[in-house]
């Protein structure tokens, strides 16, 4: 790790293994409740309310491409999908909430358990029952058909495009339901009795999730820490293997859209944006509060690990074999595992959070 931020390497052996950290104890209640209140306005709300719009317009090109008889320009669904997975990779990280509602997150993007079943989901629909495609129905379905995946196949594979008529039907049906999902997402956030902005920033007694503000903060917190695990270990690593020879191209994530890399981009980008913050306080000001050189440091390492992202220029199934990018790819994720390696032992400690274990742990 000498190189990844350049620091030193006994300063990195100190971060990760000293378990000395500065004490929380300068950071006040209302300093949590500050940030919190920050992140659910600028960074949490506003997204959610791309990803409704994004779905809304990929449901209206699929229904436009289908209304047109003979249409063979899948460029603007291609846009409007990419254009709904981009808003999906600014929230993935967001676990908790309405998005958990309802297992709204395996629906809307079963990902990586669904490796190769999302075709075969779409095939098993295009030979069903067409009244399994209606709204209420349909949203009982299969997890894997559901969602982004199913989408993209729909939307780039020929051999079940959504060019004939059962494609279309079940192109829409998915496109559809995409729609109400990010919109009921949305609306949880804002919306009814009990919107879910309302329990993050308004912990207390009464409240089932969330004794105080500092407990709210966790949550933000473990999406940051659980966000950048999910890139190193589930997006990057399969994928690169121990050796050029033993990289798995096929396990890359959106082959057929081309744009395994740019979800890593976007993902990083949508982590360092909840630690900086979006028109106003994130992670990072806490962390100014309890460490200002350690906030100096993550900065610098998301600066470093987003430029590197950003260098490859091609997909990750490419760079995984390409002897020119190979390398680059694997400082990626060096770095990636390097930043949530502070970012557990060092910036859990000074923000006082204690982050328990998650399900991509394993044991």
């Amino acid at each position: 790790m000498t190189l990844l931020f350049r620091i030193p390497a006994v300063a990195l052996a100190l971060v990760a293994f000293s378990g000395h950290a500065p004490a929380a104890d300068s950071i006040a209640q209302a300093d949590y409740a500050r940030v919190n209140a920050a992140l659910v306005g600028n960074h949490v709300l506003p997204r959610y309310d791309k990803l409704a719009a994004a779905t809304a317009r990929f449901a209206g090109a699929a229904g436009g491409f289908c209304e047109l008889s003979g249409n063979t320009d899948p460029k603007p669904l291609h846009r409007e999908y990419d254009g709904a997975m981009q808003a999906w990779m600014g929230v993935h990280h967001l676990r908790f909430g309405p998005v958990d509602f309802f297992s709204r997150m395996q629906r809307f993007y079963f990902w990586p358990q669904a490796r190769g079943k999302a075709a075969r989901a779409v095939v098993r629909a295009l030979s069903g029952d067409p009244a399994a495609l209606e709204a209420p129905r349909f949203a009982r379905s299969n997890a894997a058909v559901q969602g982004l995946l199913a989408a993209e196949v729909l939307v780039y594979d020929d051999r079940y495009s959504g060019a004939n008529r059962k494609g279309c039907a079940l192109l829409r049906a998915v496109a559809g339901n995409m729609q109400r999902m990010a919109a009921g997402i949305a609306d949880g956030w804002r919306g009814g009795d009990a919107p879910f902005a309302r329990t993050v920033t308004g912990p207390g007694p009464q409240n089932d999730l969330f004794a105080d503000h500092q407990e709210a903060t966790l949550a933000f917190f473990r999406s940051l820490h659980d966000g950048l695990q999910f890139v190193a270990d589930v997006r990057l690593t399969p994928v690169l293997g121990g050796a050029p020879a033993k990289a798995r191209p096929h396990l890359a994530e959106s082959r057929l859209s081309r744009r395994s890399m740019r979800n890593v981009v976007e993902s990083l980008e949508a982590l360092r944006a909840l630690y900086l913050g979006e028109g106003g306080p994130g992670l990072g000001d806490l962390t100014r509060i309890a460490d200002p050189k350690l906030d100096r440091l993550m900065r610098r390492a998301f600066r470093l690990t987003v430029a590197t992202a950003r260098s490859i220029g091609r997909p990750l199934e490419d760079a995984a074999r390409d002897p020119a990018l190979r390398p680059k790819a694997r400082k990626l994720a060096l770095q990636v595992r390097a930043l949530r390696q502070i970012v557990r032992d060092r910036l859990a400690a000074a923000l006082g959070l204690a982050i328990g274990f998650n399900a991509l742990d394993g044991d």
